[in-house]
């Protein structure tokens, strides 16, 4: 939800940033390659228990996800192969920084950090799952919930740096599930409509077949 606003009001930077790196010739896709680079570096200084420098780099990782997809816009290479591979970087991004958090947990005897680590990536994959099944029924939940991607990289930078990951995670741990909740409700919401359309599927694919089997009757009462 307020990932939707921070790109708004951020695009005109954004804007900036992917001419700025037009120049470079580097491509959308080795954007989000270096992103995916930098968030398991971010993984890694974590698990080595450089929290400070894993949530700088993190932010990091967090502005050119953001700037892959303006890069592709401007350069006129959206695609939905870009959008597959941006999703299943993501993915991984955030697998290397959650199981960074629980080996730093279970390296600190902190059980508190390991279990909320693992509601909070729950939360995230059923998010994503959602949104994955969603989209094959033909809606798009990517700006539904209060918790995107923008904020869950925003509230793991501030806990990072502010050696607070215990709270920053308690906050995720509720706030992915519930966004997870909430992209579930707008899929609920919107049965009747989906309803309607496979009922459409349904009589277009059925007409034919209907047709077909009325002409072989009347073919063998002939």
């Amino acid at each position: 939800m307020s990932g939707r606003l921070l790109r708004r009001w951020f695009s005109p930077l954004l804007a900036l940033g992917a001419r700025t790196i037009i120049r470079t010739h580097v491509s959308p896709n080795q954007l989000t390659l270096a992103g995916l680079g930098l968030c398991a570096l971010s993984g890694l200084l974590i698990g080595t228990g450089r929290l400070a420098a894993a949530g700088i780099v993190l932010l990091m990782a967090g502005m050119l996800d953001a700037l892959d997809g303006e890069l592709a816009r401007q350069m006129a290479k959206a695609t939905p192969f870009g959008a597959f591979v941006d999703s299943i970087a993501d993915h991984y991004g955030d697998f290397a920084v959650y199981i960074a958090l629980v080996w730093h947990g279970l390296q600190a005897a902190d059980s508190a950090l390991v279990l909320l680590t693992v509601c909070a990536m729950f939360g995230s994959i059923i998010g994503s799952q959602i949104r994955s099944r969603a989209g094959m029924l033909g809606l798009d939940t990517k700006d539904i919930g209060l918790f995107t991607r923008a904020e869950r990289v925003i509230v793991l930078t501030i806990g990072l740096c502010s050696a607070q990951m215990v709270l920053a995670l308690a906050v995720l741990a509720v706030g992915t599930n519930l966004s997870a909740l909430q992209r579930l409700g707008h899929v609920v919401t919107q049965r009747p409509k989906l309803d309607a359309r496979a009922g459409e599927r349904l009589a277009y694919i059925a007409w034919p077949s209907l047709i077909r089997s009325v002409r072989r009757r009347l073919h063998h009462r002939d």
